[in-house]
């Protein structure tokens, strides 16, 4: 089991994140194109951007740094927030980090959330729904004629 601590990232940590985003998306270079260093380091600024840092000792991840996750989210011109990415250490999936990670970034959200994700991907439409969202549209051809994507929306902490 990974312990972790999910904070606000500190801008020291963007080099980390980027690496990260690398190794938690590894596909073909035609199918995802990573963010590169420069877009997080703006986000880390500009945006929510949260990581989950690994506090014990007894996990020691392939990389450099203490960073098992992340996510960030930023605010969209209608005055929602957009959640444009969470990942996780290959190494520490499975784990919960992902739904803390989640539920972190929820609680301070104090508008509409929103989310695109691949409907064919069942596990994490499941999560999402049970995380609170739902789909308010199916987008087809969203990056490409072949990608769909569900726009789902959660209805931020009331808090």
């Amino acid at each position: 089991m990974v312990t972790v601590r999910i904070e606000p990232a500190f801008a020291r940590d963007y080099l980390g994140i980027a690496a990260l985003d690398r190794l938690a998306w590894p596909v073909a270079p035609d199918t995802f194109i990573p963010d590169g260093e420069h877009i997080w380091r703006v986000w880390s600024d500009t945006a929510t951007l949260l990581v989950a840092r690994v506090v014990d000792d007894q996990r020691r991840l392939s990389q450099s740094h203490d960073i098992a996750g992340a996510l960030v989210m930023f605010p969209t011109q209608q005055g929602e927030l957009f959640l444009h990415k969470i990942m996780v250490h290959p190494d520490c999936r499975g784990s919960g980090i992902g739904t803390q990670l989640m539920q972190a970034a929820l609680n301070l959200a104090a508008t509409p959330v929103l989310l695109t994700v691949d409907p064919a991907n069942h596990g994490a439409v499941t999560l999402y729904q049970k995380l609170g969202f739902a789909v308010r549209e199916h987008i087809r051809g969203f990056y490409r004629p072949h990608e769909d994507r569900y726009l789902m929306v959660h209805p931020g902490s009331p808090g």
